[in-house]
């Protein structure tokens, strides 16, 4: 009997040993697990894309860090702080349009980290045009790491310029030029209509109506005249003189076109919104006046460090890694003094060319025993591949960015305007109180003294909210 009360016992001991054995084996194991998750580090790159060459070769220098992207999920400044403010703003890096965010508000409100102690970002910021330096500085310290910056502006059509019979002469260089242009027109077309050019084509075929043009009109004066009153840093007022002038003349001239234009035309426009250096030769200033500066509507990208990201130091290298692999033909916008760059797919063509030369010259220099009929035609073609390899040579389109597009765009780089998000922008959500606004005085719903004192009312709230306009 105490034989097998023993041995049940020891059978017992055995069990829980083996238990308790299982247990601690276990419980090692999930201390491993969480000493290792401890000693792992992830970054959180927002706006990131892992194609870039930016996240290539940080990852390739960093094969130790787990690196996490995704698409900016945030469309507005008051999100972000929105998401900083609940914890719940995950990314170490993210990137802003000034377009889109109030930069400096991040800046003042503590939500970016500075970056002046990256002596790669110093520099590199150092050798951008001044408006780019002064949109991201902000206390003495830059923030941000600019990667591409987007340009658009009005021009005139020189195709539509030509059949019109107009020289360079008559291209306006002011706002006040710009109704002087279409007032004339508007008389030229009422006593000789044309059937194939129109001021503009951008129009809604089945949309476009009386008030069209008038709301084209009224829409180039709001933006531009706030463009030169927040660059000058005048306080946005529109009981002006001259705002009233123009906005009465925008309502007679708007009218008139679509008198003399009561069929939206979809062939040559005389004027229309472009981007990018090349067509900056074809640019019309929109300042109301002469004496005013001619300002280049931009729109920059640019990746930020968190303040709270745990990783400053990693996160600053990815943002240093961002401006060095900034593609040239993006690079080119930004730095003063940046170089041509090549359209590889045109360098192919120019190298095809080539090869069909060489083929010639080769079948050509074999040609003891041909046909004089086949040698000329031969040398025909060789002659014709010769100039069309030398036309190719010379030609603008072998540039993605020329030496005259970057000569063009120094004359205007200093002058780059960075818009905040403002409420008189009608493509904006806040916007919209502003086009319904504009569309009730363009309709006759609203007077001009009404119009003008709901927006002098609109920029004084801001004024007092100390908000951008």
């Amino acid at each position: 009997m105490c034989q097998r009360r023993n041995a049940r016992r020891k059978k017992h001991l055995k069990q829980c040993f083996g238990k308790r054995i299982c247990a601690l084996l276990a419980f090692a194991l999930n201390l491993t697990v969480l000493f290792s998750a401890m000693g792992e580090t992830n970054l959180y790159l927002g706006g990131a894309d892992k194609n870039s060459a930016e996240y290539k070769l940080f990852t390739q220098n960093h094969p130790e860090l787990t690196v996490d992207t995704e698409t900016n999920i945030y469309l507005s400044t008051d999100e972000i702080i929105s998401a900083f403010l609940t914890g719940e703003f995950p990314f170490d890096t993210f990137v802003m349009t000034s377009s889109s965010f109030d930069l400096k508000r991040m800046f003042s409100k503590g939500y970016c980290s500075p970056l002046s102690s990256s002596a790669v970002l110093t520099e590199k910021l150092s050798e951008m045009y001044e408006p780019i330096q002064r949109l991201l500085t902000h206390d003495g310290n830059i923030y941000g790491a600019p990667f591409h910056c987007y340009v658009g502006y009005y021009t005139y059509c020189p195709d539509a310029w030509a059949e019109a019979g107009l020289t360079a002469e008559d291209v306006p260089t002011s706002f006040v030029e710009y109704l002087d242009f279409l007032e004339a027109w508007a008389e030229r077309i009422r006593d000789n209509p044309e059937d194939d050019i129109s001021v503009s084509n951008a129009f809604d075929s089945e949309q476009y109506s009386e008030h069209s043009y008038i709301s084209y009109l009224v829409d180039r004066l709001i933006t531009n005249h706030i463009m030169q009153c927040n660059y000058a840093g005048e306080p946005l007022r529109f009981d002006t003189p001259l705002f009233r002038e123009l906005l009465e003349r925008c309502q007679s001239i708007g009218t008139d076109l679509y008198l003399y234009e009561p069929e939206q035309k979809a062939d040559l426009a005389l004027f229309e919104d472009l981007y990018g250096m090349r067509e900056l030769k074809h640019l019309v200033p929109l300042r109301l006046t002469s004496d005013q500066p001619v300002l280049i509507k931009a729109t920059l990208y640019t990746a930020f460090l968190n303040v709270r990201s745990q990783h400053q130091a990693l996160a600053t290298e990815y943002l240093e890694d961002c401006v060095t692999c900034t593609a040239p033909e993006f690079g080119a916008y930004l730095y003063r003094d940046a170089e041509p760059v090549e359209d590889p797919e045109f360098v192919r063509s120019m190298e095809a060319v080539q090869k069909e030369i060489q083929t010639l010259e080769q079948r050509l220099a074999a040609s003891e025993n041909m046909e004089p009929l086949e040698r000329n035609s031969l040398s025909s073609q060789l002659e014709q591949k010769k100039k069309d390899f030398e036309a190719m040579a010379v030609s603008e389109q072998r540039y993605l960015i020329s030496e005259n597009d970057l000569n063009l765009y120094r004359t205007y780089g200093e002058n780059l305007y960075f818009q905040p998000p403002s409420i008189f922008d009608p493509s904006t959500e806040e916007g919209q109180n502003v086009k319904q606004l504009r569309d009730r005085f363009c309709t006759g719903s609203l007077t001009m003294e009404q119009f003008i004192g709901q927006l002098d009312q609109l920029a004084w709230i801001l004024e007092m909210e100390d908000r951008h306009f």
